[in-house]
């Protein structure tokens, strides 16, 4: 019995051991019987229990019952359907093969895909109705087209006439009737009223079939969406019709009409209304409104042009749209809302129409008896209809002057000609025509147009009017060149359209003036006003081109900056100094000549782009562009004597990208300028590290105050003459969770080049004060915390009421508070730093001068601001007291200090020969790890304590 079975049939003992195997289980195992009796099944099924055909076996055999699974047996390469019958002494299963039919079945559901991404792509969709069951089956595009989902459409024959719209029901319905009682295909457009209010224009197909019987059973068909044609081909053909009414001037009430209802047409329930702006451009008149009620486009004639006066005169007044959804609620309908509510008018979106001139000319309003919000693609419509109006209305203005003055076209400052494209002559122009071109009337009507006519591009040689390519049925705008008879060429702008009888009429302008405005401001757009100088985007392009180019064997950068330019800005001033710029760009530019390009970085800085150099000759050119910076720079009431600075980098070497190429270039520039000014300075694998160790803090830096990764250390400050302790100065460390403690030295620069120096100093402020409170609260008194401000921060001019807030939120007097700063810092904007300054002193701050010595201020700067300690740099501390020169200078300080009554503080003190030989001196303060390091604040309170018992 087994053997007629034709499923692979196997019987299983208990541990699963093959016990029998029909004739096509042994062909589809591939041996023969005696080898495979009494071996396990899972050697020829090597699956584990996840597979589901082996749990499907366990479960059958577990729960004694039979089950079916169909799985892809992974040995064979194939679908099994397998019938698992288990029975107490072991199991039977049969095998069926369905790898073909499920080939079949996935070919039939790609087939079904590609059927719907076509119907997708064609926009139409597909159906069948069952006329017997009355049931109509639709494809998933044609629910799409209506509008409807299957849940919320009843699939009969009722149904979908309740979808079409009500003029277009009895017909669909009679054509249908005939189709069915003919047997014959039918063909038909109908308009459908989606469930949103939409209206689609659907062409419909479709054929009938009938049973043996010779009766009607079912009928086949498809539903292309062609709204959007529909649309097109209605517009086109109004317009058309529209422009022709024009053309032959007809009157300009009943051609706004036609656009008003050309409007109304393609967008049901639409109602327009066209007002023209009068002569004194105060009031808006009514010119069209076939929709509206006649008393109300009589009662809105004569409406004032102002800011809430409706929907029209607030578009007239401000210029641009205004789309009032709810008359009755909005505001600029107050005045007005019983006069259209009286009316049933709910909604109104209106827009400025605007001439050729740019001149208002009126306004373009639809009008609905129902509260709602346009769609975009309503708005779209109505700025289709915005150009035709325009003409519409200029036209009749210009029709209206001609007949005034019974000239042709003789108030147009436009060129108006019509033109025989057959013969290439321009039959009839306004005298613009002559007036702008100097030619004759003769010379204009006599010569082939094309002898004074050219394309707009020299490589174009076709017709310049385009004639072969303007129909009768749209409007084309184009620009093409006219050579003057003075020799010159102006742009002219055209728009143009072939009228029936084969002429082309043409409106032209001169745009020369607005094409080279245009052209001035791209130039402008990509040029330093004060240098003339490309910016560096155009040098970034070229960098682009050069690295891509495979021909170019070196790219070298080198970018400039003169030395402390900010001294110039503010010794002679900002003008001066733009001034100087412009002079040393010339200079630059002729320094360089051809060799290659050059454009103004940033600020001060020049970047220059040239390639295929060797390492000489650039070197080389960066010390002749430094030479001409060192040039005396003369002006009417200056004389300067500057340097600068040069840094280069090289591609390969030092990046393959624009940007890795500039920036490194500026940063070898700026080690220039650390290591002395005046010099030329590459860049070096060390700076590359430096920069990239940069970008690492940088992108970890940006969250670190908000994940509250900063913390501040404490290091104790003590008198000199008996180390008593004075206060402590607030260091900032950052505890990274991906990089470990990273100290100022590393984390300041970077935060001061991400600008987030006020952020983070801000953050300090606050820990400062609050910290200070907290020990006053444990009860200690007489002393005060330096907290570093940096140069962003001397600049903010919201610093001084960040201090006073964060003294006045922590209760702590203002005189604990020092605040520290380097001379550097001290230098920038010297004007707004003494404000700034004078501030903190007058809110009761201390101000110190933090790393004195080091900086370039002077003596006469210095003592301009209110300081009260200097704090003598530890470089200068750290060779005391055996060192000769480091003794003169700790010294000179200090006597400097006290003669400007200041309080002079010593850091980087690690020794107590340095810290009596200071206080030798009369150093005030010490600071440094012998009296004390920089401690966490859970550390450093127990600096109290040893000043208790120190005193």
């Amino acid at each position: 019995m087994f053997e007629r079975i034709s499923d692979a049939c196997m019987a299983l003992d208990r541990d699963w051991r093959y016990t029998y195997l029909n004739a096509n289980a042994l062909a589809l195992l591939g041996q023969p019987g005696q080898n495979l009796l009494g071996q396990s099944l899972w050697a020829d099924f090597p699956e584990d229990t996840r597979q589901p055909f082996r749990r499907a076996c366990e479960q059958a055999m577990e729960q004694q019952r039979p089950i079916q699974i169909e799985a892809f047996h992974p040995t064979w390469q194939r679908w099994f359907e397998s019938r698992i019958h288990p029975s107490e002494d072991g199991v039977t299963i049969y095998f069926l093969d369905t790898t073909e039919r499920r080939k079949v079945a996935q070919g039939l559901l790609r087939q079904q895909q590609m059927m719907v991404q076509a119907q997708q792509l064609a926009q139409t969709g597909s159906w069948e109705w069952d006329l017997p069951d009355n049931r109509v089956i639709w494809s998933a595009e044609l629910y799409r087209i209506y509008g409807v989902t299957p849940e919320e459409h009843d699939a009969t024959f009722e149904a979908y006439l309740a979808l079409l719209h009500p003029l277009d029901r009895d017909r669909v319905q009679q054509i249908i009737t005939h189709a069915i009682d003919d047997q014959e295909p039918f063909e038909f457009t109908e308009r459908i009223i989606c469930p949103n209010g939409t209206e689609r224009t659907l062409l419909s197909r479709g054929t009938v079939v009938a049973d043996a019987a010779g009766h009607t059973v079912r009928m086949l068909g498809a539903c292309q969406d062609i709204t959007e044609r529909t649309r097109a081909e209605r517009f086109d053909i109004g317009q058309h019709d529209i422009l022709t009414a024009i053309a032959t001037q007809q009157p300009l009430r009943q051609n706004l009409e036609a656009i008003a209802r050309l409007h109304e047409t393609l967008n049901p329930g639409a109602m327009c209304s066209l007002l023209l702006v009068d002569d004194d451009s105060r009031h808006v008149l009514h010119a069209a409104g076939p929709s509206l009620p006649e008393a109300y486009n009589r009662a809105i004639h004569g409406l004032e042009i102002g800011m809430a006066h409706g929907s029209c005169g607030t578009a007239a007044w401000r210029g641009e749209r205004v789309v009032v959804a709810d008359i009755a609620t909005h505001a600029y309908w107050a005045d007005y809302k019983d006069l259209a509510l009286e009316h049933g008018l709910k909604a109104c979106w209106s827009t400025p129409v605007y001439g050729s001139n740019g001149q208002l000319l009126g306004t373009f309003a639809v009008y609905y008896r129902e509260i709602r919000e346009p769609r975009p693609d309503e708005l779209r419509n109505i700025d289709r209809m915005l150009p035709i109006t325009s003409i519409a209305i200029e036209s009749d203005k210009l029709l209206a002057r001609l007949r005034e003055r019974n000239l042709f076209f003789e108030m147009s400052q436009e060129i108006f000609c019509i033109i025989n494209t057959r013969s290439r002559r321009i039959v009839q122009f306004n005298p613009s025509f002559s007036r702008a071109t100097g030619y004759s009337a003769a010379e204009l009507t006599a010569r082939d147009y094309r002898e004074f006519l050219q394309s707009e591009h020299d490589s174009d040689d076709g017709d310049p009017m385009h004639a072969s390519t303007i129909s009768t049925e749209q409007v084309r705008e184009f620009v093409n060149r006219c050579r003057y008879k003075d020799g010159s060429v102006h742009w002219l702008e055209w728009m143009a359209f072939a009228a029936p009888d084969g002429l082309l009429y043409a409106v032209a302008r001169d745009v020369t003036e607005r094409r080279e405005v245009a052209a001035e401001l791209a130039y402008a757009s990509n040029h330093d006003a004060i240098t003339g100088l490309p910016y560096h985007s155009a040098v970034e392009h070229v960098l682009a081109t050069l690295l891509q180019d495979e021909a170019t064997s070196s790219v070298w950068v080198l970018v400039l900056g003169p030395d402390r330019f900010q001294v110039v800005n503010e010794s002679v001033g900002h003008a001066a100094g733009d001034d100087v710029l412009r002079q040393l760009a010339s200079r630059l530019q002729a320094v360089l000549g051809k060799q290659g390009r050059m454009a103004r970085f940033a600020g001060d800085t020049f970047v220059t782009v040239v390639h295929d150099l060797s390492r000489p000759a650039v070197l080389e050119l960066a010390e002749r562009l430094r030479a001409a910076v060192a040039l005396p720079v003369e002006g009417d009431d200056y004389r300067l004597l500057l340097t600068a600075s040069v840094g280069i980098s090289q591609s390969p070497d030092h990046g393959r990208a624009p940007t890795d190429l500039l920036r490194n270039a500026e940063a070898a520039m700026n080690q220039a300028k650390r290591e002395g000014r005046d010099r030329v300075s590459e860049f070096t694998i060390e700076q590359m590290r430096a920069l990239d160790e940069r970008l690492v803090l940088g992108r970890y830096l940006r969250d670190a105050v908000r994940r509250g990764e900063l913390e501040l250390y404490y290091q104790p400050q003590h008198r000199a003459s008996d180390h008593a302790l004075t206060g402590f100065e607030a260091l900032l460390r950052w505890n990274s969770p991906e990089l470990g403690l990273v100290m100022p030295n590393r984390l300041v620069p970077v935060a001061e080049a991400l600008g987030l120096m006020r952020e983070i100093g801000e953050w300090a402020l606050e820990a400062a004060c609050r910290q200070i409170r907290a020990w006053m609260d444990h009860g200690h008194r007489d002393f005060h915390v330096a907290v570093n401000i940096s140069a962003q921060q001397l600049q903010s001019p919201g610093l001084v009421d960040t201090v006073r807030a964060a003294l006045q939120r922590h209760a702590v007097p203002n005189s604990m508070l020092d605040i520290e700063m380097t001379e550097n810092a001290l230098m920038e904007n010297v004007g707004q730093t003494r404000r700034t300054l004078a501030e903190l002193k007058a809110l009761g701050t201390r101000l110190a001068l933090d790393d004195f010595g080091t900086g370039y201020s002077s003596l006469a700067y210095l003592k301009q601001f209110p300081i009260d300690k200097v704090k003598i740099d530890q470089s200068f501390v750290r060779g005391l007291p055996t060192d000769a020169d480091d003794a003169v200078i700790a010294k000179t300080i200090i006597a400097l200090g006290h003669q400007l009554h200041m309080t002079v503080a010593a850091e980087g003190v690690e020794t107590s020969a340095q810290a009596a030989f200071l206080a030798q001196l009369g150093c005030n303060e010490l600071q440094g790890n012998h009296l004390g390091a920089a401690l966490p604040v859970s550390q450093a309170e127990i600096c109290f304590g040893k000043h208790a018992a120190g005193s």
